[in-house]
């Protein structure tokens, strides 16, 4: 599945999936976005936060260390984290029980600008 990136003032959400019949995320894919993201920034400059959205996909150990080397990489100049297919799916799932989800998330955006 392609990537998508969505922007918000300095902050970058990018979801990506890697297909593994297993649904975990691909430690070598994961590895190579990683440097890929690690390039963009050099010549387009670091964001202010940056997260990883694995929405059909499962962090395991492996790839958690993968991401919190990274994080610790670049800790005190760019708020990274990353979200896989569980923690995306209770979140969707409880959001779903409003009858409107535009309004919680219009609330995250408010309160994001401060």
């Amino acid at each position: 599945m392609e990537s998508k990136v969505f922007k918000q003032g300095n902050y970058i959400w990018e979801c990506k999936s890697s297909y593994d019949p297993s649904g975990e995320i691909n430690l070598t894919y994961l590895k190579s976005a990683i440097k890929s993201v690690e390039k963009r920034w050099e010549r387009e400059g670091k964001p202010s936060g940056y997260y990883y959205v694995f929405p059909i996909n499962v962090i395991t150990n492996t790839a958690r260390q993968e991401l919190e080397k990274f994080k610790q990489a670049y800790q005190g100049q760019v708020e990274i984290d990353y979200y896989d297919r569980e923690q995306v799916q209770r979140l969707i799932q409880n959001l779903s029980k409003l009858s409107n989800m535009e309004s919680p998330v219009n609330y995250i955006k408010q309160v994001w600008k401060g």
